[in-house]
Order: structure tokens, then C-alpha cells, then sequence
């Protein structure tokens, strides 16, 4: 009787992973496009140099750069003048 018994387990056991196959076969998962990256340039980089703002150097990756001093700037000397 435990023989049968687990013929029939096998034999059922079968036949749900292949419905659960064939189901999985029917409706495939379509895993969406991811988005393309959103780049935007940024209109402060680009700006030409004006002589009447004061300007620091910062090392960048291609060598030197100067930054304008602007009030976020000013903000952050303060910060460290006051510690």
C-alpha cells in the first residue's frame, strides 16, 4: 500500500510542476526597460569667467579648475571660521 501510495505522490507531483511550468511558459514575466539616465548640463559650469567675481581653484579630474565664490561658499567660510 506505501508503494502505490508514492507512485501516486510522484506521478502528482509531476504534474503540478509541469502545470506550474506550462503556466509560468503561458505568461512570460517582461521585466520593463530601465529608464535612460536623465542628464541635464548644468548652466553654472559652463558660465564664462568675469572678472568683477572672485573666483578658487579646485583639482578636478582634467587638472585645475576655478569655481566662483559664490554665497554657498561664503556660507561654508563662515562655518569653518567659527569652529
Amino acid at each position: 500500500m506505501g508503494r502505490q501510495g508514492d507512485g501516486e505522490k510522484k506521478k502528482g507531483y509531476r504534474a503540478l510542476r509541469l502545470s506550474l511550468l506550462l503556466e509560468r511558459l503561458r505568461h512570460p514575466r517582461v521585466f520593463p526597460k530601465s529608464l535612460p539616465a536623465l542628464v541635464r548640463e548644468y548652466q553654472e559650469v559652463r558660465t564664462p569667467l568675469r572678472l568683477e567675481l572672485p573666483y578658487y581653484a579646485a583639482r578636478g579630474r582634467g587638472g585645475h579648475t576655478l569655481i566662483p565664490w559664490d554665497r554657498y561658499m561664503e556660507e561654508a567660510e563662515d562655518a569653518l571660521e567659527s569652529l
